[in-house]
């Protein structure tokens, strides 16, 4: 089954990637999460561009806002242009 990429961000759910980016290791300023084709294909995979699984960094997200807690001071707040997925 072939699977429809969107600008989204697979982290945070933002629309912080161009369609024609996607899994080409492109960092998202929202979350800063690295956009891995393998964690993608494989959310709960350590390792890779990311120290965490795309489980975890969705969870990390929610609780503090970045992918990683080390990765907080790279990460910016959504704006109005920014669309969450619904």
């Amino acid at each position: 089954m072939k699977i429809e990429l969107d600008e989204y961000c697979p982290c945070c759910d933002y629309n912080t990637f161009e369609k024609g980016e996607r899994l080409q290791y492109s960092i998202c300023p929202i979350c800063f999460w690295e956009d891995d084709p393998i964690q993608f294909e494989e959310p709960d995979y350590i390792g890779g561009a990311n120290r965490v699984s795309l489980i975890q960094a969705r969870k990390n997200f929610i609780d503090f806002g970045s992918c990683e807690k080390d990765m907080i001071k790279n990460c910016r707040k959504p704006n109005k242009n920014d669309i969450k997925k619904q």
